[in-house]
């Protein structure tokens, strides 16, 4: 059956009998039915298995025959067969967004108990919301990305010339920065980034001598990076030198950051004074310039005494190089490693054979008692029988500090890389389906993105370039795509403000010069992970997540919480947490109250919240969300965001004098499916012993001012400062006292309240009002009403006028 569809969408809904775990359970024919009915829907049909071939080329033929440009499969779990229909869908033109699930099978018909119409009339409920949302969808267009320019290789790190040197053999033309055009110059400085590695020393000058010989390289050698703009596959670096000299500027398709951390001494807590007791970068210039030391040496692995250095097998493995470049210089030398018993010795089979025939002592020590240094001695407790012993040096060498320096923080700034004070420049991965990682143009090498010998460094430096030139490959051919679902950015409503830089963990943001001197920012679509919580933070709402918009899910809950009845409740489970959670709850045949109706999202985080005072204003009487477990976000902290804002709603239901436990965040994890029909079923017997919402004239009205609050630029801003940043360990923020912060979020909410209060009764009234009418209909104290009024009237947003010497206020 067909309808003709009222817009220019054209869904067709496949609702799935899944072998009998739906039909049966579900009266299929009376849903479909009511589907039917709804004019947003062009087609509808009941299918036995819609995965399986039969079914996808059913759907297939419908979609040609009816040219439908919308699908909603009513049937199990998305996150398992959403991405088969995507792919076998996409020759139908059916592009990622066009296609929705409804688990009509793990969320109604094996999760509720009732009979067959009752369900069928809740599935109805779900998939209305989904057709919807598919009919408010504007698909993207389909995005090549096109890369123009050499790849440039920044931040001078010794990760350059392997990643230099791949891609010349690649036949890419490529930029390089360093400090100098002499391989020998840098060979020498190498002991201050990695010390212990002579034996690469060789293997290191070839690849330089060659990467500089190559007329595929050029290498800038002044001047000093000072701006990156563009996204990938056009970006603009610009240097500036210390004299009157013009900025040098260069294009390029993609760059590799290659910076080398920094090491330094440990001080005078370990007894370092620089001449007997020395760090890895000072012996190994110890050993540059005087050769090696014929007395007793002692390496000290004494990384684990300090929190926070978890490094102790790069020190080992630096330390046991030196050692065999003494051994090998001075056979007489008596040399000692010692460590602590909980490193485990970092040496191959044939390195400790090596070992024992070159005479290196490995001494460990218990972890239990701190060595302690003596002048000319070391004093442990042996691990075994817990006895103090003693080891004789004449020359002591620590374990350096590793840090990322200086001049790399400089540089990733500059990048627009995550920086957190005192880590390395890697970042977390998101733990998000392999599709949804970010390609990543600014690739990171080095020791600065975490500590590595030079080998790893090395390693690094051609993974980073063979990454770029598979994007290269694949551009030339014309077939890199932008991803469908990642975030766009309003230029007009854009002011720059940063907010989402800050909160985002996909590096996603990029600025760019905007007219009139701000400066907003644009989202490189091929590093955005689509999680949507910069999105639904955004102060004036500038930023969109394509595919998935807040317009959908506004339509999606609107559809849904308007059709409910009495006592039946609205929810969103994250695709991670809360709905994975009711997947799995409903393969088990475990059941929860069928008056909960949830709705999936990608990522709690991604719901504004606008969506929650939507729901509430169109009937809803309580709203349950289901985000992943704390610390377990799959974007970007995006449930601790969810948390703020429902905090948010709860401080505007005391203004509105509505019960604040109205609205509720639970933690859910997929293999703990009990306790998401646990949290359910106690939120449902909340609502019930709290029974529905009593909607009075007055109410209601507060409600739509509730709804204006929400949209209001200066209370989602300061919402926006308490949002957790990805580099923060701990929730709330970094505010240095949250209970000040939370009174200003208070005194602000309070204060833009009235504002959309005052503002709802004058378009409302559409009349001129006095100051104390306006006072008695809000039911509020005069002097803060007038106070509002006075703000408003100063901003032109009301007009005042006097009839008798008498202030009337009005709507401009």
């Amino acid at each position: 059956m067909t309808n003709k569809n009222k817009t220019n969408a054209r869904t067709g809904v496949f609702v799935c009998q899944c072998g009998g775990k739906i039909e049966g359970k579900v009266d299929l024919q009376s849903l479909v039915k009511q589907v039917k009915k709804n004019p947003l829907v062009t087609y509808a049909d009941i299918l036995p298995f819609s995965c399986m071939a039969p079914g996808l080329d059913a759907i297939e033929k419908a979609i040609k025959s009816y040219e439908l440009d919308r699908v909603v499969v009513a049937g199990c779990e998305a996150r398992i067969m959403l991405k088969k229909f995507e792919k076998h869908l996409a020759a139908s033109g059916m592009e990622k967004g066009q296609i929705e699930m409804v688990n009509l099978r793990d969320h109604v018909a094996q999760a509720n108990e009732g009979q067959p119409e009752e369900l069928a009339a809740k599935g109805a409920k779900l998939i209305a919301a989904s057709v919807a949302a598919m009919n408010a969808l504007i698909p993207s267009a389909k995005t090549t990305i096109v890369f123009e320019g050499p790849v440039m290789i920044l931040g001078g790190g010794i990760a350059t010339y392997p990643a230099a040197l791949e891609l010349v053999r690649r036949n890419i033309e490529t930029i390089i920065a360093v400090s100098t055009e002499d391989p020998e110059d840098e060979i020498r400085m190498l002991h201050e980034q990695y010390p212990g590695e002579r034996h690469y020393h060789d293997r290191l000058r070839a690849i330089m001598e060659e990467v500089h010989a190559s007329p595929l390289v050029k290498k800038i050698s002044v001047g000093e990076l000072s701006r990156v703009m563009g996204h990938t596959g056009h970006y603009t670096v610009t240097f500036t030198s210390e004299d009157d000299r013009p900025p040098m500027v260069f294009e390029c398709c993609a760059i590799i950051a290659a910076l080398d951390g920094q090491m330094m001494n440990q001080g005078s807590d370990f007894g370092h004074d620089g001449v007997r007791v020395v760090c890895h970068t000072e012996m190994e210039e110890y050993l540059w310039m005087h050769g090696a030391p014929r007395g007793k040496t002692v390496f000290w692995i004494n990384d684990l005494e300090t929190p926070g250095r978890p490094w102790a097998e790069l020190a080992a493995r630096s330390a046991w190089r030196m050692a065999q470049y003494i051994k090998d210089k001075a056979a007489s030398a008596e040399i000692s490693i010692l460590y602590n018993e909980k490193m485990a010795v970092p040496l191959s089979a044939a390195e400790r054979i090596e070992a024992r025939q070159l005479n290196i002592k490995w001494v460990p020590y218990s972890s239990d008692i701190r060595p302690t240094v003596q002048d000319g001695f070391i004093t442990y407790t042996a691990p075994d029988n817990r006895i103090e012993a003693e080891l004789a040096w004449d020359m002591l060498c620590l374990s350096p500090l590793r840090r990322v320096g200086v001049e790399a923080i400089r540089t990733a700034q500059i990048l627009g890389l995550d920086i957190a004070e005192g880590q390395f420049l890697e970042r977390n991965p998101q733990m998000v389906r392999p599709e949804q990682v970010g390609h990543d143009e600014k690739f990171l090498a080095g020791s600065a993105r975490k500590p590595c010998d030079l080998r790893e460094t090395l390693r690094q430096g051609r993974r980073a370039a063979n990454n770029v030139a598979g994007l290269l490959k694949q551009a030339e051919a014309g077939l890199l795509f932008a991803p469908r679902m990642v975030c766009t950015v309003d230029e007009s409503k854009c002011i720059g403000c940063g907010l989402c830089n800050e909160i985002c963990d996909c590096g996603g943001f990029e600025p760019f010069e905007g007219k009139g001197g701000n400066i907003p920012r644009a989202v490189d679509p091929m590093v955005c992970t689509g999680g949507g919580t910069c999105a639904a933070s955004c102060p004036h709402q500038a930023i969109t997540l394509q595919n998935n918009t807040t317009r959908m899910r506004e339509a999606r809950i609107v559809t849904l919480t308007s059709s409910l009845g009495a006592g039946e409740i609205p929810g969103y489970g994250c695709n991670w947490g809360g709905a994975a959670a009711a997947d799995h709850a409903g393969l088990k045949g475990m059941k929860h109250d069928k008056r909960f109706h949830m709705l999936p999202v990608g990522c709690i985080g991604q719901l504004d919240p606008c969506l929650f005072g939507r729901a509430f204003l169109e009937g809803a009487n309580g709203l349950l969300l289901l985000g992943c477990p704390p610390e377990e976000c799959h974007h970007s902290y995006g449930v601790d965001h969810a948390w703020s804002r429902v905090n948010l709603l709860k401080k505007l239901f005391s203004l509105c004098g509505i019960e604040r436990e109205r609205v509720a965040l639970a933690h859910c994890d997929i293999n703990n499916p009990q306790g998401f029909v646990t949290a359910v079923n106690s939120f449902m017997a909340l609502m019930d012993n709290m029974g529905p919402i009593e909607r009075t004239p007055d109410i209601v009205s507060r409600l739509k001012a509730l709804h204006d609050t929400l949209l209001n630029p200066r209370v989602r801003w300061v919402l926006g400062a308490s949002l957790r940043r990805p580099f923060e360990k701990h929730y709330p923020s970094d505010q240095r006292n949250a209970l000040a912060y939370d009174q200003t979020l208070l005194d602000v909410l309070t204060e833009e309240f009235l504002r959309a209060r005052v503002l709802l009764l004058l378009r409302e009234s559409k009349a001129v009002m006095q100051l104390k009418d306006i006072s008695q209909s809000l039911a509020e104290n005069s002097q803060a009403v007038s106070n509002c009024l006075s703000e408003l009237a100063g901003e032109g947003v009301i007009s005042r006028i006097y009839k008798d010497r008498t202030p009337y206020y009005v709507l401009q």
